[in-house]
Protein backbone atom coordinates (compact mmCIF):
# COMPACT_ATOMS: atom_id res chain seq x y z
CA UNK A 1 0.00 0.00 0.00
CA UNK A 2 2.79 2.36 1.01
CA UNK A 3 4.78 1.44 -2.11
CA UNK A 4 1.84 2.28 -4.32
CA UNK A 5 1.45 5.73 -2.64
CA UNK A 6 5.21 6.56 -3.07
CA UNK A 7 5.15 5.57 -6.70
CA UNK A 8 2.07 7.69 -7.23
CA UNK A 9 3.73 10.78 -5.66
CA UNK A 10 6.86 10.22 -7.70
CA UNK A 11 4.88 10.02 -10.87
CA UNK A 12 3.00 13.21 -9.99
CA UNK A 13 6.35 15.23 -9.62
CA UNK A 14 8.01 13.91 -12.71
CA UNK A 15 7.44 17.29 -14.46
CA UNK A 16 9.42 19.19 -11.78
CA UNK A 17 12.68 17.44 -12.42
CA UNK A 18 15.62 19.93 -13.20
CA UNK A 19 13.89 22.97 -11.63
CA UNK A 20 16.59 23.33 -8.97
CA UNK A 21 19.29 23.28 -11.66
CA UNK A 22 17.54 25.98 -13.67
CA UNK A 23 17.11 28.09 -10.55
CA UNK A 24 20.78 27.68 -9.69
CA UNK A 25 21.79 28.63 -13.23
CA UNK A 26 19.55 31.70 -13.18
CA UNK A 27 20.99 32.80 -9.84
CA UNK A 28 24.48 32.20 -11.16
CA UNK A 29 23.75 34.32 -14.25
CA UNK A 30 22.39 37.09 -12.02
CA UNK A 31 25.47 37.00 -9.84
CA UNK A 32 27.69 36.89 -12.91
CA UNK A 33 25.96 39.96 -14.35
CA UNK A 34 26.29 41.80 -11.04
CA UNK A 35 29.94 40.82 -10.81
CA UNK A 36 30.55 41.89 -14.41
CA UNK A 37 28.90 45.22 -13.77
CA UNK A 38 31.04 45.71 -10.68
CA UNK A 39 34.20 44.83 -12.62
CA UNK A 40 33.22 47.18 -15.46
CA UNK A 41 32.43 50.01 -13.03
CA UNK A 42 35.71 49.51 -11.22
CA UNK A 43 37.62 49.46 -14.50
CA UNK A 44 35.86 52.60 -15.79
CA UNK A 45 36.44 54.38 -12.50
CA UNK A 46 40.13 53.63 -12.74
CA UNK A 47 40.28 54.81 -16.35
CA UNK A 48 38.31 57.97 -15.50
CA UNK A 49 40.60 58.67 -12.55
CA UNK A 50 43.68 58.27 -14.74
CA UNK A 51 42.18 60.48 -17.46
CA UNK A 52 41.17 63.06 -14.88
CA UNK A 53 44.70 63.08 -13.48
CA UNK A 54 46.11 63.45 -16.97
CA UNK A 55 43.75 66.35 -17.69
CA UNK A 56 44.67 67.98 -14.39
CA UNK A 57 48.37 67.64 -15.15
CA UNK A 58 47.77 69.21 -18.56
CA UNK A 59 45.90 72.08 -16.91
CA UNK A 60 48.75 72.69 -14.46
CA UNK A 61 51.21 72.53 -17.36
CA UNK A 62 49.23 75.25 -19.17
CA UNK A 63 49.26 77.33 -15.99
CA UNK A 64 53.02 76.85 -15.77
CA UNK A 65 53.33 78.10 -19.35
CA UNK A 66 51.34 81.22 -18.49
CA UNK A 67 53.47 81.83 -15.39
CA UNK A 68 56.70 81.36 -17.36
CA UNK A 69 55.53 83.82 -20.02
CA UNK A 70 54.69 86.39 -17.36
CA UNK A 71 58.19 85.93 -15.95
CA UNK A 72 59.56 86.80 -19.37
CA UNK A 73 57.38 89.91 -19.61
CA UNK A 74 58.52 91.02 -16.15
CA UNK A 75 62.13 90.80 -17.23
CA UNK A 76 63.00 87.95 -14.87
CA UNK A 77 64.25 85.65 -17.65
CA UNK A 78 67.12 86.77 -19.87
CA UNK A 79 66.93 86.61 -23.64
CA UNK A 80 69.12 84.15 -25.51
CA UNK A 81 71.30 86.98 -26.83
CA UNK A 82 71.71 88.41 -23.33
CA UNK A 83 70.98 91.91 -24.63
CA UNK A 84 67.36 92.26 -25.74
CA UNK A 85 64.99 93.58 -23.05
CA UNK A 86 61.72 91.79 -22.58
CA UNK A 87 59.42 94.65 -23.54
CA UNK A 88 55.95 93.89 -24.88
CA UNK A 89 57.16 94.81 -28.35
CA UNK A 90 60.23 92.58 -28.20
CA UNK A 91 58.34 89.58 -26.83
CA UNK A 92 55.73 89.96 -29.56
CA UNK A 93 58.12 90.64 -32.44
CA UNK A 94 61.08 88.44 -31.44
CA UNK A 95 59.59 85.85 -29.11
CA UNK A 96 62.11 83.23 -30.28
CA UNK A 97 64.72 84.99 -28.10
CA UNK A 98 63.12 83.41 -25.02
CA UNK A 99 62.80 79.64 -24.87
CA UNK A 100 59.55 79.84 -22.92
CA UNK A 101 57.80 81.97 -25.55
CA UNK A 102 59.49 80.62 -28.69
CA UNK A 103 56.79 78.05 -29.51
CA UNK A 104 58.99 75.12 -28.54
CA UNK A 105 57.58 72.45 -26.24
CA UNK A 106 58.98 72.99 -22.76
CA UNK A 107 59.04 70.30 -20.07
CA UNK A 108 57.37 71.06 -16.77
CA UNK A 109 58.04 67.68 -15.17
CA UNK A 110 61.59 66.37 -15.38
CA UNK A 111 60.35 63.10 -16.92
CA UNK A 112 58.51 65.00 -19.65
CA UNK A 113 55.11 63.75 -18.54
CA UNK A 114 53.76 67.33 -18.47
CA UNK A 115 54.80 70.03 -20.92
CA UNK A 116 53.62 73.33 -22.34
CA UNK A 117 53.86 75.26 -25.58
CA UNK A 118 53.18 78.97 -26.13
CA UNK A 119 51.12 78.56 -29.29
CA UNK A 120 50.68 82.23 -30.16
CA UNK A 121 51.31 85.79 -28.99
CA UNK A 122 49.54 88.69 -30.66
CA UNK A 123 48.32 92.23 -30.11
CA UNK A 124 44.50 92.01 -29.97
CA UNK A 125 44.25 95.66 -31.00
CA UNK A 126 46.59 95.35 -34.02
CA UNK A 127 46.80 91.83 -35.40
CA UNK A 128 48.98 92.67 -38.41
CA UNK A 129 52.14 91.75 -36.50
CA UNK A 130 54.52 91.89 -39.46
CA UNK A 131 53.59 95.46 -40.40
CA UNK A 132 53.49 96.70 -36.83
CA UNK A 133 56.80 95.15 -35.85
CA UNK A 134 58.46 96.93 -38.77
CA UNK A 135 57.57 100.22 -37.07
CA UNK A 136 60.29 101.09 -34.52
CA UNK A 137 57.88 103.27 -32.52
CA UNK A 138 55.27 100.51 -32.15
CA UNK A 139 54.35 99.71 -28.53
CA UNK A 140 51.51 97.24 -28.02
CA UNK A 141 49.33 98.09 -25.05
CA UNK A 142 48.04 94.52 -24.65
CA UNK A 143 49.08 91.01 -25.56
CA UNK A 144 46.89 87.94 -26.04
CA UNK A 145 48.86 84.82 -25.19
CA UNK A 146 47.64 81.27 -25.92
CA UNK A 147 49.30 78.35 -24.16
CA UNK A 148 48.75 74.62 -24.64
CA UNK A 149 49.41 72.28 -21.72
CA UNK A 150 50.16 68.59 -22.32
CA UNK A 151 49.72 65.80 -19.78
CA UNK A 152 50.15 62.01 -19.85
CA UNK A 153 47.79 59.76 -21.84
CA UNK A 154 47.19 62.53 -24.40
CA UNK A 155 45.85 65.02 -21.85
CA UNK A 156 45.58 68.53 -23.31
CA UNK A 157 44.40 71.92 -22.07
CA UNK A 158 44.24 75.22 -23.93
CA UNK A 159 44.52 78.46 -21.97
CA UNK A 160 44.32 82.09 -23.08
CA UNK A 161 45.42 85.18 -21.15
CA UNK A 162 45.25 88.89 -21.98
CA UNK A 163 47.91 91.04 -20.32
CA UNK A 164 47.85 94.84 -20.12
CA UNK A 165 51.27 96.51 -20.27
CA UNK A 166 50.26 99.27 -17.88
CA UNK A 167 49.62 99.14 -14.16
CA UNK A 168 48.07 102.58 -14.51
CA UNK A 169 46.39 103.98 -17.57
CA UNK A 170 45.81 107.72 -17.82
CA UNK A 171 46.27 110.42 -20.45
CA UNK A 172 49.16 112.88 -20.25
CA UNK A 173 48.19 116.05 -22.09
CA UNK A 174 50.53 118.49 -20.32
CA UNK A 175 54.05 118.21 -18.95
CA UNK A 176 52.86 119.77 -15.66
CA UNK A 177 49.19 119.49 -14.67
CA UNK A 178 47.92 121.83 -11.93
CA UNK A 179 44.17 121.59 -11.17
CA UNK A 180 42.61 124.27 -8.93
CA UNK A 181 38.86 124.67 -8.49
CA UNK A 182 38.92 126.70 -5.28
CA UNK A 183 38.70 130.15 -6.84
CA UNK A 184 41.93 131.16 -5.08
CA UNK A 185 44.90 132.02 -7.32
CA UNK A 186 47.68 129.53 -7.96
CA UNK A 187 51.15 130.29 -6.53
CA UNK A 188 53.13 130.13 -9.75
CA UNK A 189 56.74 131.31 -10.21
CA UNK A 190 59.18 130.02 -12.81
CA UNK A 191 61.97 132.58 -12.37
CA UNK A 192 63.85 134.07 -15.32
CA UNK A 193 64.85 132.46 -18.60
CA UNK A 194 68.10 131.22 -17.12
CA UNK A 195 66.35 129.46 -14.25
CA UNK A 196 63.67 127.10 -15.52
CA UNK A 197 62.65 125.68 -18.88
CA UNK A 198 59.50 123.64 -19.35
CA UNK A 199 58.73 121.90 -22.62
CA UNK A 200 56.02 119.78 -24.13
CA UNK A 201 58.37 118.60 -26.87
CA UNK A 202 58.92 114.86 -26.65
CA UNK A 203 62.48 114.22 -25.44
CA UNK A 204 62.18 110.58 -26.51
CA UNK A 205 61.30 111.01 -30.18
CA UNK A 206 62.53 113.91 -32.29
CA UNK A 207 59.69 115.28 -34.36
CA UNK A 208 57.09 113.36 -32.35
CA UNK A 209 53.81 114.90 -31.19
CA UNK A 210 54.20 117.57 -28.52
CA UNK A 211 51.84 118.38 -25.66
CA UNK A 212 51.15 121.50 -23.59
CA UNK A 213 53.87 122.57 -21.16
CA UNK A 214 51.34 123.46 -18.44
CA UNK A 215 47.73 122.43 -17.90
CA UNK A 216 45.79 124.66 -15.49
CA UNK A 217 42.21 125.29 -14.46
CA UNK A 218 40.39 128.12 -16.22
CA UNK A 219 40.67 130.48 -13.28
CA UNK A 220 44.48 130.23 -13.35
CA UNK A 221 44.93 130.68 -17.07
CA UNK A 222 45.72 134.40 -16.98
CA UNK A 223 48.05 134.05 -13.99
CA UNK A 224 50.15 131.30 -15.55
CA UNK A 225 50.11 132.92 -18.97
CA UNK A 226 51.35 136.21 -17.48
CA UNK A 227 54.23 134.47 -15.72
CA UNK A 228 55.15 132.53 -18.87
CA UNK A 229 55.23 135.86 -20.74
CA UNK A 230 57.73 137.29 -18.22
CA UNK A 231 55.25 139.36 -16.25
CA UNK A 232 54.14 139.27 -12.65
CA UNK A 233 51.11 137.05 -11.99
CA UNK A 234 48.78 140.05 -12.22
CA UNK A 235 50.13 140.98 -15.64
CA UNK A 236 52.25 143.94 -14.56
CA UNK A 237 56.01 144.54 -14.80
CA UNK A 238 56.48 142.74 -18.07
CA UNK A 239 59.93 144.12 -18.80
CA UNK A 240 61.95 141.11 -17.65
CA UNK A 241 62.96 138.10 -19.65
CA UNK A 242 60.42 135.32 -19.40
CA UNK A 243 61.14 131.67 -18.67
CA UNK A 244 61.66 129.21 -21.48
CA UNK A 245 58.28 127.53 -21.94
CA UNK A 246 57.10 125.70 -25.04
CA UNK A 247 54.34 125.78 -26.16
CA UNK A 248 53.94 129.26 -24.73
CA UNK A 249 50.22 129.09 -23.93
CA UNK A 250 48.95 126.92 -21.07
CA UNK A 251 46.23 124.35 -21.67
CA UNK A 252 42.91 124.87 -19.90
CA UNK A 253 41.90 121.73 -18.04
CA UNK A 254 38.51 120.22 -18.89
CA UNK A 255 36.79 116.95 -18.17
CA UNK A 256 38.03 115.62 -21.50
CA UNK A 257 41.75 116.30 -21.09
CA UNK A 258 42.17 115.71 -17.35
CA UNK A 259 43.08 112.25 -15.98
CA UNK A 260 40.23 110.44 -14.25
CA UNK A 261 42.00 110.57 -10.88
CA UNK A 262 42.01 114.39 -11.01
CA UNK A 263 38.41 114.89 -12.10
CA UNK A 264 37.50 115.75 -8.50
CA UNK A 265 38.92 115.66 -4.99
CA UNK A 266 36.80 112.58 -4.30
CA UNK A 267 38.32 110.64 -7.23
CA UNK A 268 41.80 111.79 -6.18
CA UNK A 269 41.22 110.43 -2.67
CA UNK A 270 39.96 107.14 -4.06
CA UNK A 271 42.98 106.96 -6.34
CA UNK A 272 45.32 107.37 -3.38
CA UNK A 273 43.49 105.84 -0.43
CA UNK A 274 40.71 103.62 -1.79
CA UNK A 275 40.65 99.87 -1.16
CA UNK A 276 42.38 99.35 -4.50
CA UNK A 277 44.20 102.67 -4.46
CA UNK A 278 47.86 103.49 -4.84
CA UNK A 279 48.68 103.41 -1.13
CA UNK A 280 47.30 99.88 -0.85
CA UNK A 281 49.28 98.83 -3.94
CA UNK A 282 52.45 100.37 -2.51
CA UNK A 283 51.99 98.55 0.80
CA UNK A 284 51.53 95.24 -1.04
CA UNK A 285 54.74 95.86 -2.99
CA UNK A 286 56.72 97.03 0.05
CA UNK A 287 57.04 100.49 -1.51
CA UNK A 288 55.05 102.56 1.01
CA UNK A 289 57.08 105.01 3.13
CA UNK A 290 56.05 107.54 5.74
CA UNK A 291 59.13 109.72 5.22
CA UNK A 292 61.24 110.74 2.28
CA UNK A 293 64.38 109.57 4.06
CA UNK A 294 62.94 106.06 4.40
CA UNK A 295 62.16 105.93 0.67
CA UNK A 296 65.61 107.14 -0.35
CA UNK A 297 67.28 104.76 2.08
CA UNK A 298 65.32 101.69 0.90
CA UNK A 299 67.00 98.94 -1.10
CA UNK A 300 65.56 100.25 -4.38
CA UNK A 301 65.76 103.90 -3.37
CA UNK A 302 63.78 106.01 -5.80
CA UNK A 303 64.65 103.64 -8.65
CA UNK A 304 67.93 105.22 -9.75
CA UNK A 305 69.54 101.85 -10.45
CA UNK A 306 66.48 100.23 -12.04
CA UNK A 307 66.33 100.74 -15.82
CA UNK A 308 62.54 100.56 -15.84
CA UNK A 309 62.13 102.46 -12.57
CA UNK A 310 60.16 101.58 -9.45
CA UNK A 311 56.89 102.57 -7.83
CA UNK A 312 57.40 104.74 -4.73
CA UNK A 313 54.71 106.13 -2.40
CA UNK A 314 55.91 108.72 0.13
CA UNK A 315 53.19 109.60 2.63
CA UNK A 316 54.75 112.92 3.58
CA UNK A 317 57.34 115.41 2.29
CA UNK A 318 60.25 114.51 0.02
CA UNK A 319 63.42 116.23 -1.14
CA UNK A 320 65.02 114.97 -4.35
CA UNK A 321 68.72 115.77 -4.35
CA UNK A 322 71.79 115.10 -6.52
CA UNK A 323 71.93 111.98 -8.61
CA UNK A 324 72.13 110.93 -12.25
CA UNK A 325 69.45 109.84 -12.15
CA UNK A 326 68.15 110.54 -8.65
CA UNK A 327 65.19 108.30 -9.38
CA UNK A 328 62.86 106.92 -12.02
CA UNK A 329 59.48 105.30 -12.32
CA UNK A 330 56.30 106.52 -10.66
CA UNK A 331 56.72 108.69 -7.55
CA UNK A 332 53.75 109.74 -5.42
CA UNK A 333 54.27 112.34 -2.70
CA UNK A 334 51.36 113.28 -0.44
CA UNK A 335 53.22 116.17 1.19
CA UNK A 336 55.41 118.76 -0.47
CA UNK A 337 58.21 118.13 -2.97
CA UNK A 338 61.52 120.01 -2.95
CA UNK A 339 64.00 119.75 -5.81
CA UNK A 340 67.56 120.60 -4.92
CA UNK A 341 71.05 120.40 -6.40
CA UNK A 342 71.87 118.38 -9.52
CA UNK A 343 68.82 116.14 -9.49
CA UNK A 344 67.34 114.06 -12.30
CA UNK A 345 64.12 112.08 -12.36
CA UNK A 346 62.78 110.02 -15.27
CA UNK A 347 59.10 109.17 -15.14
CA UNK A 348 55.97 110.54 -13.53
CA UNK A 349 55.87 112.55 -10.30
CA UNK A 350 52.52 113.04 -8.57
CA UNK A 351 52.42 115.58 -5.73
CA UNK A 352 48.89 114.92 -4.49
CA UNK A 353 47.76 116.29 -1.14
CA UNK A 354 50.28 118.91 -0.06
CA UNK A 355 50.31 120.14 -3.62
CA UNK A 356 53.51 122.20 -3.48
CA UNK A 357 56.69 121.95 -5.58
CA UNK A 358 59.78 124.04 -4.80
CA UNK A 359 63.23 124.37 -6.37
CA UNK A 360 66.16 125.28 -4.14
CA UNK A 361 69.95 125.03 -3.96
CA UNK A 362 72.49 125.40 -6.78
CA UNK A 363 73.28 123.17 -9.72
CA UNK A 364 71.03 121.99 -12.53
CA UNK A 365 68.19 119.51 -12.42
CA UNK A 366 66.16 117.63 -15.01
CA UNK A 367 62.79 115.91 -14.97
CA UNK A 368 61.93 113.87 -18.06
CA UNK A 369 58.35 112.66 -18.08
CA UNK A 370 55.43 114.51 -16.52
CA UNK A 371 54.21 115.98 -13.23
CA UNK A 372 50.77 116.18 -11.59
CA UNK A 373 50.37 118.63 -8.69
CA UNK A 374 47.10 118.94 -6.73
CA UNK A 375 46.30 120.27 -3.27
CA UNK A 376 43.56 118.74 -1.11
CA UNK A 377 43.02 117.32 2.37
CA UNK A 378 43.31 113.58 2.94
CA UNK A 379 39.79 113.39 4.39
CA UNK A 380 36.71 115.55 4.00
CA UNK A 381 33.50 115.91 2.06
CA UNK A 382 32.97 114.39 -1.36
CA UNK A 383 32.19 117.92 -2.58
CA UNK A 384 35.56 119.38 -1.52
CA UNK A 385 37.41 121.40 -4.16
CA UNK A 386 41.02 121.37 -5.25
CA UNK A 387 42.85 124.14 -3.45
CA UNK A 388 45.42 126.46 -5.03
CA UNK A 389 48.68 124.54 -5.64
CA UNK A 390 52.19 125.98 -5.45
CA UNK A 391 54.68 125.57 -8.28
CA UNK A 392 57.79 127.64 -7.58
CA UNK A 393 61.01 126.80 -9.41
CA UNK A 394 62.55 130.25 -9.03
CA UNK A 395 64.97 129.17 -6.31
CA UNK A 396 68.70 128.64 -6.67
CA UNK A 397 70.11 126.71 -9.61
CA UNK A 398 68.30 125.89 -12.83
CA UNK A 399 65.91 123.18 -13.92
CA UNK A 400 64.56 121.62 -17.08
CA UNK A 401 61.19 119.85 -17.04
CA UNK A 402 60.42 118.11 -20.32
CA UNK A 403 57.82 115.70 -21.62
CA UNK A 404 59.16 112.21 -22.40
CA UNK A 405 56.77 109.61 -23.76
CA UNK A 406 59.24 106.77 -23.11
CA UNK A 407 59.77 107.75 -19.48
CA UNK A 408 56.00 107.99 -18.96
CA UNK A 409 55.47 104.67 -20.70
CA UNK A 410 57.87 102.94 -18.32
CA UNK A 411 56.40 104.74 -15.32
CA UNK A 412 52.93 103.40 -16.08
CA UNK A 413 54.28 99.85 -15.95
CA UNK A 414 56.33 99.89 -12.75
CA UNK A 415 53.68 98.17 -10.64
CA UNK A 416 53.73 95.07 -12.85
CA UNK A 417 51.59 94.14 -15.82
CA UNK A 418 47.89 93.69 -15.15
CA UNK A 419 46.03 90.56 -16.23
CA UNK A 420 42.78 91.51 -17.93
CA UNK A 421 41.37 88.02 -18.35
CA UNK A 422 42.06 84.28 -18.35
CA UNK A 423 40.02 81.52 -19.98
CA UNK A 424 40.16 77.99 -21.27
CA UNK A 425 39.27 77.48 -24.90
Amino acid sequence: MKSQQSTQLSNERTGERGAALITAILLSLLLLAAGGTLILTTTMTGITARDSTAEMQAYYAAEAGVARTLEVLRGNLASSDGVTRSSFRNVLCTRSLWNSTSGSIVNVATDGSSRFQVASILDPDNQDTVTKCADASYKPARLRIRVVGFGPRGGRKNMEIVVNRYTLEYPVNATVTLPNTSGNPIAFNLGGSNVTSTSGTDASHAGGPSIAAFGVSGGDYNTTNNVIDGCLPDGTNCGGSGPNVYPGDPMTLTGGNTPSFLQSVDTARQFLYGSEGMMSAAINQGRYFTTGAAAIGSSAGLGANHPDGVFTFVDGDLTIGPGNPSGQGTLIVTGNLTLTGNFQFNGVIMVLGGGSVYRSGGGHGDIYGAMFVAKFNKTGSSTDLFQAPTFDTSGGGSANIQYSSDAIDRAKSVGGHTIRGVREF
